[in-house]
């Protein structure tokens, strides 16, 4: 027989056997995409049989990454109960005297980060029908009037704490105070009024306003690095603030708003190692010395596949190599469990002892699979299976294993209060705190099961925002990126 026709025959089995294992694709998309692949290995066997290898392994690398969807579909009746479950927070924790949602159950303060969950729990809640109308409408004109009016840090931008019924700046310990801001923080905020303002964009303007208040002088630079800033004797003292995973999110939350963000759109400086076999990234520079943390946790990628897919879209573009880290996030987890018989689903959780959060961490300070604080202060202890992690890995990635993680997550709730924190490795007990950040990623992992990718690209050309760009004077002073007349 022909040598050329055994290798065809030889490739396209190989496409069959890799179209189905992909069970996470629709039957269009699996179609369309096997078609795509056999054109490729054709082309490549005219040239020769090494491109049409390199045509499958590529195409492979696609169907694990890009195409990715995760599930798809209507709710059932338990999971719009789960979800019914997540509000229950949001009206417990509810500050009638400002509109704000506290970061923790009975703790009235909020930050950038929590009002930014608190934000995807609405419009979750809203798409869902877990809210009417009003209520959305309600709730978000008081969120739309503290971030239109709340002092910010230095008449920059926002502090990193604010007290939820005062709306007062505040410090570590909730008294009136300026700490600074929190890069990431504010990247999350950025991330999450860009979708609000898409999805409702009649609420756009408002959302356009927030933004419209601050100066990113001292926030971004013309490469895109990020900073952050602590309060010294009255000024703010910036510092360069770039962990891996929530940098590359934060880029996207500047470039959904135009800035140029070269720098923090890349892995780079980064290293590897390898875990079960799986090639993880990581922030090199070693943490211990600044008692610090360089924490490999799930969330950041989760949020990036909710909100945004798969797809690298051009105008938002990062580092390809950052998808393939959201798929070694979930493999490594995966074979954890496989190898050692031990549930994994790993990220920053709150307990009610000191030192109140901890980082669950695939890979931190030179560890795999270590529980760290803030400061670098290891409570392996304290080590857990996070339901927000949970919840995003289930949503994100259609397995075997995230069936099997919700098992042993799905019951761990006050059907009164809302989601707990997790499940305690070493034991198995619930982690009985209740936050913002867990019960909104509830809410959002539903969401996006229902309706796919949060983020919709909306017109944009006219919008207040632009508008103001085009104000050379206004956008420079203020270091916006300056938009074309």
């Amino acid at each position: 027989m022909n040598p050329l026709f055994d290798r065809l025959l030889l490739n396209l089995s190989l496409v069959r056997r890799l179209a189905l294992q992909q069970q996470r694709l629709t039957e269009r998309l699996g179609l369309l995409l096997l078609w795509a692949v056999v054109v490729g290995i054709l082309g490549g066997i005219v040239i020769s049989c090494g491109v049409a290898v390199r045509a499958v392994d590529e195409s492979a690398e696609k169907i694990g990454a890009a195409f990715q969807e995760g599930r798809r579909g209507r709710l059932t009746e338990e999971e719009q109960a789960w979800a019914k479950t997540a509000w229950k927070y949001f009206e417990n924790n509810y500050n009638p005297q400002s509109g704000l949602v506290n970061i923790k159950d009975g703790y009235q303060l909020v930050t950038m980060e929590s009002v930014a969950d608190y934000i995807i729990a609405l419009m979750s809640a809203r798409e869902l029908e877990v809210i009417s109308k009003h209520e959305f409408d309600s709730r978000l004109s008081l969120v739309f009037g503290f971030l239109n009016t709340m002092q910010l840090a230095f008449g920059e931008v926002p502090n990193v704490n604010y007290n939820a019924v005062s709306m007062r700046p505040t410090d570590f310990a909730n008294k009136e105070g300026t700490i600074g801001w929190a890069v990431n923080h504010i990247g999350r905020l950025l991330v999450v009024l860009r979708l609000l303002r898409n999805r409702f964009p009649q609420y756009g303007e408002y959302a356009d306003r927030v933004v419209l208040r601050w100066s990113f002088c001292n926030l971004v630079d013309k490469k895109g690095n990020l900073y952050s800033a602590v309060n010294v004797k009255g000024k703010p003292e910036r510092y360069f603030d770039a962990k891996h995973g929530w940098k590359e999110y934060t880029a996207r939350g500047f470039k959904a708003w135009g800035f140029p963000m070269d720098s923090s759109a890349k892995l780079d400086p980064v290293e590897t190692i390898r875990i079960f076999d799986v090639e993880l990234y990581f922030d090199g520079h070693d943490e211990r010395e600044s008692g610090g943390n360089n924490a490999v946790t799930t969330m950041p990628y989760a949020y990036m596949a909710m909100e945004f897919g798969w797809e690298n879209i051009p105008y938002l573009a990062i580092d390809t190599r950052y998808y393939d880290q959201m798929q070694a996030v979930y493999e490594v987890q995966k074979r954890r469990h496989e190898r050692e018989d031990i549930f994994t689903a790993r990220a920053q959780h709150d307990v009610n002892v000191a030192p109140y959060t901890v980082y669950d961490a695939i890979f931190s300070n030179g560890y795999k699979w270590t529980t760290i604080s803030s400061n670098g202060v290891y409570y392996p202890f304290l080590s857990a299976v996070s339901t927000k992690a949970a919840f995003g890995m289930w949503a994100v990635w259609k397995t075997s294993y995230t069936d099997l993680l919700m098992l042993i997550t799905s019951q761990l709730f006050d059907p009164a209060r809302g989601w707990y924190e997790g499940r305690i490795e070493k034991t198995g007990d619930a982690v009985r705190t209740l936050t913002c950040a867990t019960n909104a990623a509830v809410l959002e992992a539903l969401h996006f099961k229902k309706t796919g990718r949060l983020y919709v690209k909306a017109k944009e050309e006219n919008d207040l925002y632009n508008i103001y760009l085009r104000d050379d004077f206004n956008a420079i002073r203020r270091c916006f990126p300056v938009k074309p007349k």
